[in-house]
């Protein structure tokens, strides 16, 4: 304990007065603000409230615009005969489609698109945080997982938040390493075509940040709930933000929807990344981006070094996969590995491999649902297990458990399942308390020659940790807020994943699960859906009820995308769903349901998925494209 205090007065001692003060107004802020919301907030779910869980920490799928619906209009389908891309903004989709016009692959266009949205959507996405991609390239018959998750710094430790958990949310300290540009420089050296440059992929992102772009309805909205509340509490953080106020001047109002947004000093740090011809001298300890944004994060508490980012390295891994067999068709499913969510997802669709569907839309409610509890189930057991196991397999015997026959197989003829009721969480035997991972922004390339990627990235909460360096124009995330922090159990006696501690180096654990899925072609299996969603801990579920809309209940893309979700997560207990009027529209089930033992909740809009499917004709193929418009007005473009 005394050579714990030491490190933690050792910590203190590097901020300064300024950040002191900060820290003591950010913590009186939040808890003056938290109570009054709370107090004020009336009582209208039985006993208790539970959209309370969904105000705090709003994920960056934003402040929903649309609801769900069973009738979508075909004007937010795209067709291509050759090619598409499918992003949470219109302009990157096009921005993507041009590349692959101009001879680049997937992997290419994924470089682009990634940092399209990061400029444009800088609320959920940027090269200030990091993410997961899964890329298949056909010359090389291989699909790969590319972590490239943020980590703690060197002089993170585990109990670093004790003394005000709002400081892993805001500030300097909540800032991880970023990983993003490493991710998209290892996924164009790996899988790039050659055709195009690094510069030639980077070009077009800093000339939409020199011209502008339109403020977006989606961008306003997060603009003016997190600035709106952030910046009149505290005006420190404020000082630093440029392009967020009308023509970049910080005396005059937030900016409005439609009105053009520049971001020069992102455009010039582009451009010095681009010139460069890698991803290195973004991650240059003596460069001047590592030196800026150091200082930056410094002044706001933050511990991050130059030797913090000299050490990140991205992981690189085949991608997880598992055999799944509905309708007598087997299909191939790829999804991320490292400390994202992909295995719980292929837990999920290994135990419904086994379950099978049903044309009853009660039962088919039920299984979905099971499923989804002992996806949350395995998915407790996940995190960075690198310090915290001397068993070097561990890893491994999770990923043959929860995508072996047994495993699913037990769970059915163990009793474990049933068809005519649902269980108690603890039944479902989750081993620590789940983390609550944020939202993101996802898109998904394929390419003429059936090269595909799908990225997940984010920044976590809207805009990260709200420290914005404007002499780069590099927002950094708050993905500190993703790990565990140690304690008491929960209310439900589950106690945080050691796991997911906080360590140096230490990634935390990630919802992410972008996911390609390839079927037989004339006895070749070729990509038939490339997909992901972003929602923080409902991204799981949500591509894996999406799959099952699919290839299951065969509902085209279209549909299924614009489809009211579920989610269940163990806890709380009861089924989360969009629209529970829409939703109710068409099954009128929540009766039945509730004799199996489920009740459900009707939550709002809580993920956005964007998604490209395979369409056979007689002779051909044809590639269909659906962004969430619905929930994030994104939209899909080929040719």
């Amino acid at each position: 304990m005394v050579a714990l205090e030491k490190r933690r007065r050792g910590i203190e001692d590097q901020y300064s007065e300024n950040f002191r003060k900060f820290r003591r107004f950010v913590v009186l802020t939040f808890v003056l603000f938290g109570i009054g919301w709370l107090v004020s907030k009336p009582v209208r779910q039985h006993e208790f409230d539970y959209s309370i869980f969904y105000n705090v920490n709003r994920d960056p799928v934003g402040d929903p615009i649309g609801q769900p619906t069973l009738d979508p209009s075909n004007e937010h389908l795209r067709i291509g005969s050759k090619a598409m891309v499918s992003s949470d903004v219109p302009l990157c989709s096009t921005m993507g489609k041009e590349i692959l016009q101009r001879g680049g692959n997937a992997a290419d266009a994924g470089v682009t698109v990634a940092l399209c949205i990061g400029s444009i959507n800088s609320h959920s996405s940027g090269i200030g945080g990091g993410g997961y991609i899964v890329s298949s390239l056909k010359e090389k018959q291989e699909v790969i997982s590319i972590d490239a998750r943020e980590t703690a710094p060197q002089k993170a430790f585990k109990e670093m938040f004790h003394k005000s958990m709002v400081l892993s949310k805001i500030g300097g300290l909540a800032v991880g390493v970023p990983g993003e540009l490493k991710g998209l420089y290892e996924l164009y050296t790996r899988h790039g075509s050659g055709n195009l440059s690094w510069e030639a992929l980077i070009e077009p992102v800093v000339e939409l940040n020199q011209k502008g772009f339109k403020c977006s309805e989606i961008l306003d909205r997060a603009i003016k709930f997190q600035m709106g509340l952030v910046f009149p509490l505290l005006p420190s953080l404020a000082e630093d933000w440029d392009f967020v106020f009308k023509n970049n001047t910080k005396s005059k109002p937030l900016i409005d929807e439609g009105d053009i947004i520049t971001r020069p000093a992102l455009a010039d740090t582009l451009s010095m990344i681009a010139q460069n011809g890698s991803s290195d001298v973004f991650y240059d300890p003596n460069g001047p981006i590592v030196k800026s944004l150091i200082e930056t994060s410094s002044r706001f508490g933050g511990i991050i070094t130059a030797e913090d980012f000299a050490n990140y390295d991205v992981k690189v891994e085949n991608a997880l996969t598992l055999n799944f067999t509905v309708h007598n068709e087997t299909y191939k499913v790829y999804t991320s590995g490292g400390v994202s969510s992909g295995l719980a997802l292929l837990s999920g669709l290994n135990l419904y491999e086994k379950l099978g569907g049903s044309n009853d839309h009660v039962l088919q409610t039920h299984r979905i649902i099971e499923c989804m509890k002992w996806m949350a189930s395995a998915r407790s057991n996940f995190g960075d297990f690198t310090l915290h196991t001397s068993n070097s397999t561990f890893r491994e015997d999770l990923i043959n458990q929860y995508t072996s026959d047994k495993w699913a197989e037990h769970i059915i003829t163990s009793g474990a399942y049933s068809d005519n009721n649902t269980f108690p969480w603890k039944h479902y035997g989750p081993k620590y308390e789940l983390t609550e991972p944020h939202g993101t922004s996802h898109f998904s390339i394929i390419d003429s020659d059936d090269n595909t990627m799908a990225m997940t990235t984010t920044v976590n909460l809207v805009f990260g940790s709200m420290v914005y360096d404007n002499q780069t124009g590099i927002i950094l995330n708050n993905e500190m807020d993703d790990f565990s922090i140690p304690g008491a159990p929960n209310a439900f006696d589950l106690s945080p994943s050691v796991y997911n501690y906080i360590e140096p180096f230490k990634r935390p654990l990630s919802s992410t699960s972008p996911t390609i899925i390839m079927s037989l072609v004339n006895d070749t299996f070729r990509p038939d859906l490339v997909i992901g969603a972003a929602g923080g801990s409902r991204i799981t579920t949500a591509v894996f009820q999406a799959i099952v809309r699919i290839l299951c209940e065969k509902l085209p893309l279209l549909e299924a995308l614009s489809y009211p979700r579920l989610h269940h997560q163990l806890i709380p207990q009861y089924i989360m769903v969009e629209n529970l009027t829409v939703f109710e529209s068409h099954h009128n089930i929540t009766e039945r349901m509730h004799e199996l033992g489920h009740d459900f909740f009707s939550s709002g809009p809580l993920t956005a998925m964007n998604g490209i499917k395979r369409i056979l004709l007689d002779h051909d193929s044809q590639w269909h494209g659906v962004s969430d418009y619905w929930r994030k007005r994104g939209q899909a473009d080929g040719y």
